[in-house]
């Protein structure tokens, strides 16, 4: 019955778009009523009432990760929709080339088997960052990944799977104090060994003696993040040469930056453009805004989160010293032109989204708590239903993989790379059995 359902509506162009609605509300119902060994089921899950979208039939939707812009709590709440049995995110976030080949092909085959009648639509969450292990889809995002997404929207949304793509950008004051913090201070305040002559060894001869010192070496990060070609890895290496000598170590200059590395006017209009391309654009000072249109144009729906990797550096404007300020104004030029772009463009989303788009987000933000010294935005997140565990460790406890039928191959992301987690893990009900290693931070 769900089968022949599927066939028409989705084989009629002038019902796909009402039949893509209710399609997402008619799998989820139907195949919570199948019963199947070592099989996952699709369940109604508990979803907030502030979340008003339903979860689509058939989706593949590409997040863009810039540094310190809340990439990772978003990477959190995509693992979120996975173990509530919902979404498949199958790619670590620094993937190969034929890795992004190879689910691009799964993906079709699985849509359509999907419009045959043959099995579930497949719902694909993908995450671009690109600086480890692999800078491929950063170094490719305007030059392949979004002219493959063009391709396979022009061929399955019209038949109602949803494919789409997002972006945050952080203002750069505070992506700039944040990626410091996390990523540079700790470098300039400690003490290379004295037979240690790598260049890029810690000390405030190559990394700065404070904030100021460091960025005015590094321009516009983010803007050349999200262009990829643009030396992304420049922003992790010391900004000056050093010597050794028999006094020691010694700044002798600042380090050459190429002009390939500076952000020129067409690659700010390359940039400004490709803001364009993005279905969910926002600022990380308005996340909960971002997510709520998430849910609402891709079908993302548990959106309950706490914030993670956040710094206990001064952020206040205000408290600042003025050569912190007039570091990053000087550095940020183009940044701070895009992220005002990226606030009209945001602005302009939530303007043409649902009458009831202002009184769901107060809601959202309203259903905040805490729970001790953690604070969920959102409310309380749902029991998952499933975690990622060692493989091993659940092979040696009789524990069978979950494979929901919805995933585009079995694992569905059978590695925890972003934890610094090298052996395989696969996804197993959530109650008892091996630790968890990925899928349970907002737990």
């Amino acid at each position: 019955w769900h089968q022949r359902f599927q066939r028409a509506c989705l084989r009629k162009a002038d019902m796909a778009p009402k039949a893509s609605a209710w399609l997402g509300v008619v799998s989820v119902f139907v195949l919570s009523l199948m019963e199947r060994p070592g099989v996952a089921l699709e369940m109604q899950n508990d979803v907030a009432s502030y979340v008003d979208a339903p979860l689509p039939a058939c989706a593949l939707h590409v997040y863009r990760h810039l540094s310190k812009t809340g990439g990772t709590t978003l990477r959190f709440l995509f693992e979120k929709q996975v173990v509530m049995g919902e979404w498949e995110f199958p790619l670590i976030y620094g993937f190969k080339e034929e890795e992004w080949a190879a689910l691009l092909a799964r993906f079709r085959s699985a849509a359509e088997g999907w419009l045959r009648g043959d099995r579930p639509g497949p719902r694909v969450l993908v995450e671009v960052r690109g600086n480890w292990p692999s800078t491929w889809p950063a170094e490719h995002f305007t030059d392949r990944v979004i002219p493959d997404l063009q391709r396979l929207r022009a061929e399955f949304q019209p038949l109602g799977c949803n494919i789409t793509s997002s972006f945050l950008m952080r203002e750069p004051l505070g992506q700039y104090l944040s990626f410091y913090n996390y990523y540079i201070k700790k470098l300039q305040t400690s003490s290379s060994s004295p037979n240690d002559r790598n260049p890029a060894a810690p000390g405030v001869e190559a990394w700065g003696k404070d904030f100021p010192d460091w960025a005015v070496n590094v321009h516009d990060m983010q803007v050349r993040e999200l262009l990829g070609n643009k030396c992304t890895p420049q922003m992790r290496q010391p900004g000056y040469e050093t010597q050794w000598g028999p006094g020691g170590r010694t700044r002798t200059g600042v380090k050459h930056v190429p002009r390939q590395c500076y952000v020129l006017e067409k690659d700010l209009s390359m940039a400004k453009a490709l803001l364009r391309e993005f279905d969910v654009v926002g600022a990380t000072d308005r996340y909960e805004e971002f997510l709520l249109m998430l849910s609402d144009k891709v079908g993302i729906r548990h959106l309950q989160y706490k914030m993670s990797n956040t710094g206990s550096h001064e952020k206040r404007r205000d408290k600042l010293h003025e050569d912190t300020l007039r570091a990053v104004t000087n550095s940020t030029a183009a940044d701070d032109e895009v992220y005002k772009m990226v606030l009209e463009v945001q602005q302009s989303q939530i303007d043409t989204a649902s009458r009831s788009f202002g009184d769901r987000l107060r809601q959202m933000q309203e259903s905040t708590v805490k729970q001790g010294a953690v604070k969920f935005i959102g409310g309380k997140p749902p029991a998952s239903l499933y975690k990622w565990v060692d493989v091993a460790e659940a092979e040696r406890a009789g524990i069978q993989r979950v494979t929901p039928e919805f995933f585009t191959e079995p694992t569905g992301g059978g590695q925890a790379t972003a934890y610094i987690y090298f052996h395989p893990v696969m996804l197993v009900p959530h109650q008892g059995g091996p630790k968890c290693i990925k899928g349970c931070t907002f737990d």
